[in-house]
């Protein structure tokens, strides 16, 4: 039996989780290349605005080539103050991990989060004025794609790929930069629910699968064994329109992991900040499935933890702020 300060190991990556590349079907003529993954007529991309970043604007994919549709828009959204339940329900979701009970109620107050993961081309913006860099050249920020074929940093075809293979303390330095911060773990189950009842972001049907997430399917990434441009999957996308809550790549947020958390006192708090810092085994939440992982990881209530120093092939991020 699994001890009671045990920590989940099913999304603690201490080294990479890689799969040899399979032969891919022949693709028809409509498809179009997106830094390694291969989207097909019809499917949506979003890409950074030049000229301002903080906006983001969709294309799609015709005949072959990537066509820019409608305007630039704001890549971040409100998310209101209100109450929500939090936890896995198990009437809904069958079976429930101990780490996601007892339900409870969190009340909390308005916060404005990223609409997208953050993109390659956004972290290396950081990386050039050397905030999200590391003095210790023994604990670097992120590996790059020089350091593996999985990691989209550094990587010129993945732009618009989350930035993955990077560490807690280099999330967090990229959200502070930008006045901002990652969110909580409430903050990102409320978003995650659209402040509902519900199994996915996109609610409780229909189940999660390559249709509306990024997730392992025959093979990682829907086959592609890579991450998907952000906001390639508009079938899974939020009440809130906020897109890849359910994969792609499991995301980072200030929380630090216990276990039984839920059945504490704290949990119920308004904002809550999840439990103080431990003394030992120090783990932080990540949210959210990836494109390494099942069906089960894509759950709204799933929860993971993640070293602080672990530059993961499937950990990404996106940040929130307090509304102006």
């Amino acid at each position: 039996e699994e001890p009671d300060d045990a920590i989940p190991d099913a999304i603690v990556n201490d080294s990479e989780k890689e799969e040899s590349d399979e032969d891919e079907d022949k693709a028809p003529e409509s498809f179009c290349y997106a830094g390694g993954a291969v989207l097909y007529e019809g499917a949506t991309q979003f890409r950074v605005c030049p000229g301002d970043n903080e906006k983001f604007q969709k294309q799609i994919c015709k005949n072959g080539r990537w066509v820019d549709e409608g305007d630039c828009v704001f890549g971040s959204v409100t998310i209101p103050a209100g109450s929500f339940k939090m936890g896995c329900n198990g009437d809904l979701e069958g079976s429930c991990p101990e780490d996601t009970v007892p339900v409870h109620d969190v009340n909390l107050s308005s916060y404005v989060m990223d609409k997208f993961e953050v993109p390659v081309e956004l972290f290396e913006l950081c990386m050039a004025e050397n905030i999200c860099t590391n003095d210790d050249p023994e604990k670097p920020h992120y590996r790059t794609s020089a350091e593996s074929d999985k990691c989209n940093i550094g990587n010129s075809e993945r732009l618009n790929h989350p930035a993955n293979c990077v560490t807690w303390h280099g999330a967090k330095a990229y959200c502070e930069w930008l006045g901002k911060r990652l969110p909580t773990e409430a903050e990102w189950e409320n978003a995650a629910k659209s402040g509902k009842v519900q199994i996915y972001p996109w609610g409780n049907t229909p189940v999660a699968s390559c249709d509306n997430t990024v997730m392992k399917s025959e093979a990682n990434g829907c086959g592609s064994n890579v991450t998907s441009p952000i906001g390639s999957k508009a079938a899974g996308v939020s009440e809130h329109g906020i897109f890849d809550l359910s994969g792609n790549v499991a995301e980072y947020t200030n929380d630090w992991y216990e276990k039984k958390f839920y059945s504490t006192e704290e949990a119920s708090n308004t904002d809550p900040q999840g439990p103080a810092e431990p003394e030992k085994d120090k783990y932080k939440v990540i949210r959210g499935g990836s494109y390494i992982y099942g069906e089960n990881h894509t759950h709204a209530s799933f929860r993971g933890s993640a070293k602080l120093d672990d530059p993961a092939i499937d950990f990404g991020f996106r940040c929130v702020s307090s509304p102006k």
